[in-house]
């Protein structure tokens, strides 16, 4: 695997901390908070991942298989060492890791159709909030939905083209992590011009966003070239006609019900003016 790739396989095992985000509407001054819980939670999990990284690559050393080849590092390492006992935690450890993933999935995924829904680009049942709790009740059942059918089709068509689960599973990361790219490459472009026309463009700021776009075209560019094997070859092109989908969307929104997209600035408008 190039440099590139690897990066954007490293963004999918990160982009944990992205799930606050989506609760900008339910948090107390988003614009501080967030931003605080993003950096916050990098910071942790990314220090727990280097040590994890480097304990598996040192603890696997000299093992008949790379470690890129071992589906249960952890399992592996609790018998290289003779502590088999620990099997059933380290399965159930990751259980409630996946479920925790799917968890933070689904509820950022709802909170985004929920959002959305309002401004009719989703059905307008999916803006409705629970009466008692004030969830997005509807816009998570059918995530939930979605996420279930997604999977289980998956499971049991790409299983008939030898697709191990754990592929599947690394391929679907791989494909959503080039979402939080090409995402973080739209604001590292975009900020420049919104810090200037709030009058608080820096010098440092062009310095970051530059220094960002550096780091991004790293796995953008590794992302096609040298080209990975199937089916992650095509996830940039599949990638970009979802991009693309979504451009004609809101042009073809603008041209239908302008107002729709009016409400939409002015609510970006009136939440960045509580922090000016």
């Amino acid at each position: 695997m190039s440099l590139g790739m690897g990066v954007v396989v490293a963004i999918f095992s990160l982009v944990g901390f992205e799930s606050s985000t989506a609760f900008g509407e339910e948090a107390v001054n988003p614009l501080k908070t967030i931003p605080r819980t993003i950096i916050w939670s990098l910071l942790l999990t990314g220090g727990f991942f280097i040590l994890v990284s480097y304990t598996e690559v040192l603890g696997t050393a000299g093992y008949k298989d790379t470690l890129d080849k071992i589906d249960a590092p952890l399992n592996v390492l609790a018998s290289m060492y003779h502590v088999n006992f620990l099997w059933p935690l380290l399965s159930a450890g990751a259980m409630f890791s996946f479920f925790a993933l799917a968890s933070s999935c689904m509820n950022a995924g709802a909170r985004v159709m929920f959002a959305m829904g309002r401004h009719d680009f989703f059905p307008k049942s999916t803006s409705a909030a629970h009466v008692n709790h004030g969830t997005p009740h509807v816009a998570l059942a059918v995530m939930a939905t979605i996420m279930y059918l997604v999977v289980t089709l998956s499971y049991f068509v790409l299983t008939q083209f030898n697709f191990g689960v754990l592929d599947e599973f690394n391929d679907a990361g791989t494909m959503g992590a080039f979402g939080f790219l090409g995402a973080y490459t739209f604001i590292v472009l975009a900020a420049p011009a919104f810090l200037k026309k709030r009058g608080e463009l820096k010098t440092g700021h062009i310095v970051l966003c530059v220094a960002g776009m550096a780091l991004l075209l790293i796995p953008a560019i590794g992302s096609v070239y040298p080209v990975p094997a199937p089916p992650v070859n095509a996830f940039p092109y599949v990638f970009g006609a979802y991009l693309w989908f979504g451009v004609v969307r809101v042009m073809a929104m603008q041209h239908q019900k302008p107002e729709r997209v009016e409400e939409i600035s002015l609510e970006v408008q009136k939440a960045h003016a509580q922090v000016a």
